[in-house]
């Protein structure tokens, strides 16, 4: 997983990323891989919507508190520390599949279309 540490030969790595194919094959098998199942941190992020009347409402607030600068996209950090702000805890792994998921055209943002289309089919 994405932000842990190995131990090789004596010598500590922290894993920083990993190829596509092993990021898809963990996705594709999120029962044994549940840090890298999209269903299951998605479950995370829907899980304050109880407090609001619906699930439109709960997206709309939380594009809204996620994109602190306005500018309509929000970028790794700005996602991540927007999840953390709201209490939603993430690990490194989950960060990266969820923007992995969010970021369709892979221009490095997630605009606010691509999340709110991305959130729509899931919720």
């Amino acid at each position: 997983m994405i932000g842990r540490t190995v131990a090789l030969v004596g010598f500590k790595f922290m894993l920083i990323s990993s190829d596509e194919y092993t990021e898809k094959y963990m996705e594709d098998n999120g029962d044994v891989f549940p840090e890298a199942s999209f269903r299951a941190i998605i479950s995370k992020i829907k899980a304050p919507s109880k407090d609001y009347p619906s699930l439109q409402a709960y997206a709309i607030d939380l594009l809204a508190k996620l994109d602190k600068n306005n500018d309509k996209s929000l970028d790794l950090k700005e996602f991540c520390d927007g999840l953390r702000d709201m209490k939603i805890n993430i690990t490194n792994q989950e960060q990266h599949a969820l923007y992995r998921r969010f970021d369709i055209n892979n221009d490095g943002k997630i605009s606010m279309e691509e999340f709110y289309n991305t959130l729509a089919r899931q919720f």
